[in-house]
Parts: C-alpha cells; sequence; structure tokens
C-alpha cells in the first residue's frame, strides 16, 4: 500500500546572475571569452570577404548568453 506524505518545498530559487551592463566591469575570464570569439569571427569574415562590423556586438552577445 503506497502512502502519501508531504514533502518539504524548497523556496530557495536560484538567482540567475548575468554579466553587467558595461563590459568593462566583466570578469576577467568572461573578457577573454570575449576576445577570442571576437578574433575568430573578425577570422571568418576576412576568410570569406565578409563585412566585421557587428561581430563586437555578435560576439559580445555570444558571451552574454553562454554565461
Amino acid at each position: 500500500m503506497e502512502s502519501i506524505s508531504r514533502h518539504a518545498v524548497t523556496t530557495n530559487i536560484p538567482s540567475i546572475e548575468g554579466l553587467p551592463d558595461n563590459r568593462n566591469d566583466w570578469p576577467r575570464n568572461a573578457e577573454q571569452s570575449f576576445s577570442e570569439v571576437l578574433r575568430e569571427l573578425d577570422r571568418w569574415s576576412r576568410e570569406n570577404g565578409c563585412p566585421m562590423i557587428t561581430n563586437s556586438w555578435i560576439a559580445e552577445e555570444a558571451v552574454r548568453q553562454s554565461w
């Protein structure tokens, strides 16, 4: 026979922390990740004759979403 009992429900919800709005306030490893992504995007753009105008924005968004 099954018994039903109450379980303690945790009310602590983990907070989702993101990177600060200003990139100058990012932790060192986030800034390093940004630089690596930007370098790779710029390399790809050069090799494929594509404009690099949005690479910085794309790199920042990639780091923000993966952080």
